[in-house]
């Protein structure tokens, strides 16, 4: 059953007993704040500082006021200093800063704010009774008169992607889950829409708001448009294979992406296509599309792609409103046609961002900051809130608003995570539930079959040791918080070891050291063994990418990022000192060295050819024999790659020739038995390459419709 408490689990200090914010539950009256069910340590007058920004939060508390609430004694000697470290333990218990806020931000010269997404306003009045709870049956429903509008009322994961992604899956449909949201007064209608197993990509409400339309994968198959009749159960197909969905006009037409070819979870680049919606052969309109949307009244769109170097938002097609380095997702024009929302990636592969907006004159607004996992977004029916799917930490994203001002409050929150789709001008609500998890599996040397190398919930790997034996990875799960963890084991399922955090580059050529980057500005060296991390000068680095690798020598390193002004590019840097050199033009972002340290294997950001580029300057060549959409890595001899071929079954692996581009099959990797696998990345040899580890996405999802939400 589908339950639906009528109102929030979270309280407030007047009459309530919990306030839920983040990951933290605060039980005012207990005085005592837990975070995953353990308690974290807390003074009292921390504690009492958070009682009362709880109490009014997004309101400006005074430090006049914090004094007479929690210092009201005279007597009481300097009560700046113990306000300020008050305020500091406060900050360091929920992991947060002054300078980057989550939680509690000092407005200078005035007080402290809660800015943090509480579930409940804490000013509220607990109900004269139990709430009784919505119950309604997940599977097939009769529908009634659907159609008629209703009262009133989604490894952050970043997945590395040197291999090509594979098609979708069987998925198995997810079990009861339960939602609430942070202010309502009656009970929300939930109607859920498909049954099949699969991946849903994208779902929009059609203009007469009695019809949905989205694009799905089912049991494997390629994503395709279907629609669905709200009165009525089932789906029809629309006879577009191989295509994804991006928005739908008040005219009645669709804009999609065919053929649509995987990227980042859900997402699809493609050729954009224009299609009535009844179906038929899309008239292109753009290549190398990702994202769009229909202005209000279905005559231009604004578009998501990527040209040197930079992903850009053009609205209407040509016309660039904002670009940068990082990558641009679920862009959505405003009911009033004059500005732009979308959410704001600062690195590819990593769905952590903000969200942001830009009107007309390209002038571009945060609304709000610090998600590590943002996947969906809308505008609400009255375009006075921008709603977004988002999480603190972890995967379990629930749906906020956020109004242009920067006000946010919670609008609905599930057990399990969901991801925000669409939102009818009557104030219905498209949502898909998702379960998702990243794994790893391999096989050691002498290995019969494969195993479980997983640790939590989002396991990545990364490198194999010189000597086949030891698997490193990074953990990205709920667990692990923003900064992620950087962690080894041995491949025949040795118990994991914690390096420290960050994300991973690769083993030392001794095997002491693993490079890595903690939040994408700051690069580490940590010890495998006993020893102290080190610290690598940032000097005038922005920010860091993805790819870190050593040269042979051992004594540098090689590593994607950029500049400010610039755009991504790979340098190299001496661990002991100096300043990092720019080592290929802008525009690269994978970036692999050779055994010899004489060649650099490096491409843009969106699947785009792999050149080799000589280390010590000169010209980028191409690689002979290597086909579109191959991804590579360099076996123990320099003058072979390995190149990957992905189906629907399996992953084909050559070794390519570089002198003669001749290619010999390497080994063949069936798709990970069980439903739900959807992407199978970064296939990892060791060096003689007898032993092996790859990573895998399952990915489950089921469409519903709520009304009324406020």
């Amino acid at each position: 059953m589908l339950e639906l408490p009528r109102n929030a689990e979270s309280s407030s200090h007047n009459g309530f007993h919990t306030v839920r914010f983040g990951d933290f539950v605060a039980d005012l009256h207990a005085g005592e704040i837990r975070k995953a069910g353990s308690r974290i340590k807390l003074q009292d007058q921390p504690f009492k500082i958070l009682q009362v920004l709880l109490e009014k939060p997004g309101n400006i508390v005074s430090r006049e006021e914090l004094q007479s609430r929690i210092w009201p004694d005279d007597t009481y000697g300097d009560f700046d200093h113990a306000v300020n470290v008050a305020i500091g333990k406060l900050r360091t218990a929920l992991g947060d800063s002054a300078d980057n806020p989550v939680f509690i931000e000092t407005v200078p010269r005035r007080g402290y704010r809660f800015v943090g997404a509480v579930e409940a306003p804490p000013a509220q009045p607990p109900p004269p009774g139990p709430a009784p709870p919505v119950a309604i049956d997940p599977g097939p429903v009769d529908r009634g008169d659907a159609g008629s509008p209703p009262d009133r009322r989604r490894p952050g994961r970043i997945l590395l992607i040197p291999f090509a992604v594979v098609a979708c899956a069987g998925l198995v449909a997810a079990g009861a889950w339960f939602g609430r949201r942070s202010v309502q007064s009656q009970p929300a209608e939930i109607q859920r829409l498909t049954i099949d197993h699969g991946t849903i990509h994208s779902a929009r409400f059609a203009p007469d708001g009695r019809n949905v339309f989205y694009a799905a994968s089912w049991e494997g198959s390629p994503v395709e448009v279907f629609s669905t009749d709200l009165k009525f159960p089932g789906s029809r197909s629309l006879g577009l294979p191989g295509t994804d969905l991006l928005a739908l006009s008040s005219l009645g037409e669709m804009a999609v992406l065919q053929p649509a070819e995987p990227e980042f979870m859900a997402g699809m680049i493609g050729t954009m296509g224009q299609v009535p919606l009844t179906g038929g052969t899309p008239r292109q309109i753009a290549e190398k599309v990702e994202w769009a949307d229909w202005s209000p009244d279905g005559r231009t769109l604004a578009v998501v792609r990527s040209g040197g170097g930079k992903v850009r938002l053009e609205y209407p097609l040509g016309h660039v409103l904002y670009e940068t380095s990082g990558w641009i997702s679920h862009v959505r024009i405003s009911p009033n046609g004059q500005e732009v929302a979308f959410l704001d990636h600062p690195t590819y592969s990593d769905d952590e961002g903000m969200v942001s907006v830009v009107d007309l004159e390209g002038r571009k607004t945060v609304l709000s900051t610090g998600w590590e996992s943002e996947e969906g977004l809308a505008w609400s029916a009255n375009g006075n809130e921008v709603w977004f799917s988002a999480a603190r930490a972890g995967l379990q994203r629930q749906i906020y608003a956020v109004d242009l001002q920067g006000h946010l409050r919670l609008a609905f929150h599930a057990l399990g995570g969901v991801t925000l789709q669409d939102i009818a001008p009557d104030g219905r609500v498209l949502m898909t539930r998702d379960e998702q998890r990243a794994g790893i599996r391999g096989e050691a040397r002498g290995d019969t079959k494969e195993r479980e190398l997983s640790w939590q919930d989002w396991s990545l790997p990364v490198d194999i040791s010189r000597d086949g034996k030891t698997l490193l990875f990074d953990e990205q799960g709920e667990q692990t918080g923003p900064k992620y963890t950087v962690a080894m084991r041995d491949l025949t399922g040795s118990p994991p070891v914690a390096l420290g955090d960050g994300m991973a580059g690769d083993f030392s050529p001794d095997g002491k050291w693993v490079a890595a980057s903690i939040s994408y500005t700051q690069l580490v060296l940590l010890p495998t063994g006993a020893g102290s991390a080190r610290h690598i000068e940032r000097y005038d680095m922005e920010q860091y990418g993805h790819e870190i690798h050593w040269l042979p020598d051992g004594k540098q390193i090689l590593f994607s990022g950029n500049q400010p002004g610039h755009a991504a590019r790979c340098f190299v840097q001496n661990i002991d000192g100096g300043r990092p050199r720019s080592v290929t033009p802008e525009g690269i972002g994978f970036c692999r060295i050779s055994p010899d340290g004489k060649l650099i294997a490096a491409n843009g950001k969106k699947m785009s050819e792999i050149d080799l580029y000589p280390m010590d300057g000169g010209p980028a060549r191409p690689i002979p024999g290597l086909q579109p959409g191959e991804m590579v890595a360099w076996t123990s001899d320099p003058n072979f790659l390995y190149v990957s071929q992905h189906g629907k079954s399996s992953i084909r692996i050559f070794r390519l020739n570089l002198q003669t581009g001749q290619r010999k099959l390497f080994q063949e990797i069936a798709v990970p038995e069980g439903p739900g696998v959807c992407d199978m990345t970064h296939v990892l040899f060791s060096p003689d390459g007898r032993a092996y580890a790859y990573g895998y996405i399952r990915l489950l999802s089921d469409l519903y419709m709520v009304a009324g939400l406020r």
